[in-house]
């Protein structure tokens, strides 16, 4: 080293620091260009996430929309439903009784049956003969309704 002249030792030692701040200046075009690139992601990122805030907020305020009105449907619906359990309570009260009505009717004694039966057969022009033979009924009681049925025919 002795025989390198000073000169040319500074002359290195210059060509290296300017060598390293090369090196140093592209680095830092390089991370600058990474940071940008980085910073802009970021931007992206935070209007991104702004959107979905807002995209969420939409959506929680339609959700509690649509729970009040499922609210206010199952309450009509409840409604509804209390009214008809009651109209079916009463219809088939209804029913019962019209029923019970119709067990009592068709459980009348026989000799109405046959009454009401002779009567028909009276009013479709029956003789006394048929009358007493389809409803089992006396001769006597044959003739009365036979009567009967052109007292009404005559006042017609």
């Amino acid at each position: 080293m002795e025989n390198i002249p000073a000169n040319l030792i500074s002359l290195i030692a210059f060509a290296i620091v300017m060598l390293v701040a090369m090196l140093l200046l592209a680095l830092k075009n390089r991370f600058s260009q990474q940071i940008n690139k980085l910073e802009q992601a970021l931007q992206n990122q935070e209007m991104q996430l702004i959107a979905l805030q807002t995209a969420l907020s939409q959506n929680q305020a339609l959700l509690e929309a649509s729970q009040q009105s499922y609210q206010a449907s199952q309450l009509e619906n409840e409604q509804v439903s209390k009214q008809l359990e009651h109209r079916i309570k009463v219809m088939q009260t209804q029913f019962n009784d019209k029923w019970q009505v119709i067990e009592q009717q068709l459980q009348q004694q026989p000799e109405d049956k046959l009454y009401s039966r002779a009567q028909k057969l009276v009013e479709l022009g029956a003789d006394i003969a048929e009358i007493m033979r389809e409803c089992d009924i006396p001769r006597a009681e044959a003739e009365m309704l036979l009567a009967i049925h052109r007292q009404k025919a005559s006042k017609y």
